[in-house]
């Protein structure tokens, strides 16, 4: 009799794996195998896993190989010694070549320490051909990874539909061999480089790759979510800015829905011109990040402006946080932001806000919200009943540092939280850095 799950899990605390519990993770595998289930994805995400706890799976994912198309082996080797690591990821490359399991078309490998060395022991998980979702958030790699990774990967960039590269450590030299790899993506939907410090040089290499592939896919990009926080743009007013030219891809991706730009150097002339370059892709977003860009009032008015005209029915996400947008500004949006039918997450943190920012938002309740995120606006010196109001608003509120986080299921959420450790390198200093 057929088992309904596609999914063999190793859920349990996130610690290292001992080799009692990889024998009943295992016993229960068997169990759905042995109940006729086609396994298309292995979650064994989130555990330290030893090599002699992964060779306890070693029959069951042998067994499932075949069938499997997703490998979520996230965070695996945190706390084991570099050489453990290596053969514990080792392990996945040797059980899951393309030779046996043909139909893997993603991989998901954020929060490993990923090192060149570490490289060498995955060529199999990285150089097939049939990959199209490519996760490694968070890696600590380097500028030669990245190098040696836009290698292992050219030879079936044309497949790939999504590749994550955020939160690592390659600088502008690994941008420069990043942007080499994305001229062959000619498929690429999702794209994601934040927080991985290229500076100016390196989003200028960036944005130069992106532009070559779109004028390689026929003059129309694929791009569905583009996430570019932490890379320097400019204003468009330095020859060397690489605004421009990402405004050329911005105005050439019409299935864009997911957009970030944050701390992007943009100020309102860019970001004028930014939203220029939406209408004209008539990109319907769902998500938005424009934080840190200094818009003060004038770039809330343009950012209203657009939303009101152009978003007001697809937005899901707005965050404008650290903007300076003071009460003003924050009632500008307001005004337009109540209107939105579909708005579930808000995140307007340290904007200045004073008591009429404040009761604005009292006096301005957005039927469909869901989060909004308030913190680092002189809440300290709010009536304290006006900020229960607001606390009681929402289904999560955030206004204090202290105030718990919380998941909330939304269309085009972001990420999900960072988890501390690493092998080899800096990749969980990384978790607890503030990019």
């Amino acid at each position: 009799m057929s088992n309904d799950s596609t999914t063999l899990s190793a859920a349990g605390v996130r610690a290292r794996v001992t080799v009692e519990q990889a024998e009943e993770i295992c016993r229960k595998w068997q169990a759905q195998l042995d109940g006729g289930a086609i396994i298309t994805k292995i979650d064994v995400s989130c555990r330290a896993w030893p090599l002699e706890c992964l060779l306890k799976l070693e029959t069951a994912l042998s067994q499932a190989a075949p069938t499997v198309q997703i490998l979520q082996i996230d965070d695996i080797i945190a706390s084991l010694p570099t050489d453990d690591g290596f053969a514990s990821l080792g392990f996945f490359n040797r059980i899951f070549p393309p030779s046996v399991s043909p139909k893997i078309h993603t991989i998901d490998l954020s929060d490993n320490a990923l090192g060149t060395r570490a490289l060498l022991h995955i060529p199999d998980l990285l150089a097939r051909p049939g990959l199209e979702r490519l996760r490694l958030t968070n890696c600590g790699m380097s500028k030669e990874v990245a190098e040696a990774l836009a290698t292992m990967l050219m030879a079936n960039a044309s497949e790939l539909k999504e590749l994550r590269l955020g939160r690592n450590q390659m600088h502008k030299e690994g941008a420069a061999s990043i942007a080499t790899l994305l001229t062959q993506c000619t498929q690429l939907e999702k794209f994601g480089y934040d927080g991985s410090r290229p500076l100016r040089e390196g989003t200028v290499s960036l944005v130069n790759g992106l532009q070559a592939l779109v004028e390689k896919s026929g003059g129309t990009s694929s791009l569905v979510e583009l996430d570019l926080n932490d890379c320097f743009f400019g204003s468009g007013e330095e020859e060397e800015d690489a605004l421009p030219t990402l405004l050329q891809v911005i105005r050439t991706s019409p299935h864009l829905t997911k957009l970030i730009v944050k701390d992007g150097g943009l100020e309102l002339t860019g970001f004028e011109a930014l939203v220029e370059a939406l209408v004209n892709s008539g990109a319907q977003l769902k998500y938005l990040d424009v934080g840190a860009l200094d818009l003060e009032e004038d770039g809330a008015t343009a950012l209203a402006d657009y939303i009101r005209d152009h978003l007001k029915e697809s937005l899901v996400e707005l965050h404008a946080e650290t903007n300076t947008l003071e009460d003003a500004g924050v009632q500008t949006l307001l005004d337009v932001l109540v209107e939105c039918p579909n708005l579930r997450v808000l995140d307007l943190t340290e904007n200045l806000l004073e008591a009429d920012g404040f009761q604005a938002l009292v006096d301005n309740r957005i039927p469909s919200l869901q989060k909004l995120v308030i913190k680092e606006n002189m809440e300290e010196d709010i009536d304290g009943d006006v900020v229960e109001t607001i606390r009681g608003m929402y289904s999560i509120v955030l206004v204090a540092d202290d105030d718990r986080e919380e998941t909330i299921a939304v269309t085009a959420a972001p990420a999900g939280e960072v988890k501390d450790g690493s092998v080899d390198d800096l990749a969980g200093a990384l978790g607890a850095v503030k990019i």
